[in-house]
């Protein structure tokens, strides 16, 4: 993705962010976003989502076929093995992201969004970055997730891999503590992917609530 079509993606869906949560509510202690919410997920959700930006360098509807295919393999569990299988999606997201790390894919926290966006895993925007006590926390926003984008609301956040993902680099490139929680996401209801992480410079502590 070029430079000036990365920045018409983050002013589009930023206005979104702002849109979205203005209008959000809290159930049982979940953010829920706008959109209608539903009680299951169905094979034809999976299948053919549009990614206005991400698809743009490519023909025809490939993106839509490599996301399709992505989640066939990583979404259709039986029923049985959904709630087991979001550890075993973040575990293998962190150990991801550490190679990602590792191998020199990201070599700084400005090496993300680009390797997020070249790899078609989502549009990566470190919303706002802050420094408080024993460390930092960031909100970073995801669009066009590739595990997300285009699900129905089924009132809770789902992106177990991209956050075992973040958590994985930041701990490979800081060497610290690491803290990640996805609270918004396309399967609560939003239009992007809200991801709440602490970087703790004190392994001893944990960074307090702002």
């Amino acid at each position: 993705m070029k430079r000036d079509e990365l920045k018409t993606a983050l002013n589009y869906y930023r206005t979104k962010v702002k849109e979205e949560m203005a209008s959000e509510k809290k159930i049982n202690g979940q953010l829920i976003g706008p959109r209608n919410a539903t009680n299951k997920l169905a094979l034809d959700d999976l299948i053919h989502p549009e990614r206005p930006f991400l698809s743009k360098d490519v023909e025809n509807d490939v993106d839509s076929i490599y996301v399709t295919t992505f989640r066939f393999g990583t979404l259709k569990k039986p029923v049985s093995m959904v709630k087991c299988g979001h550890g075993t999606d973040l575990v293998g997201g962190m150990e991801f992201g550490s190679q990602l790390v590792q191998k020199g894919f990201i070599k700084s926290e400005k090496d993300i969004a680009h390797v997020f966006a070249k790899y078609k895993l989502g549009i990566l925007d470190i919303f706002s970055e802050t420094d408080v006590n024993n460390g930092k926390k960031m909100d970073i926003m995801v669009y066009e997730c590739i595990d997300c984008v285009g699900l129905p609301n089924i009132g809770e956040p789902g992106c177990y891999f991209e956050t075992g993902i973040i958590t994985g680099i930041f701990k490979e490139l800081t060497h610290k503590e690491i803290f990640a929680e996805e609270i918004r996401c396309w399967t609560s209801g939003y239009s992007f992917c809200h991801f709440s992480v602490e970087i703790n410079h004190d392994p001893e502590g944990s960074l307090e609530s702002q």
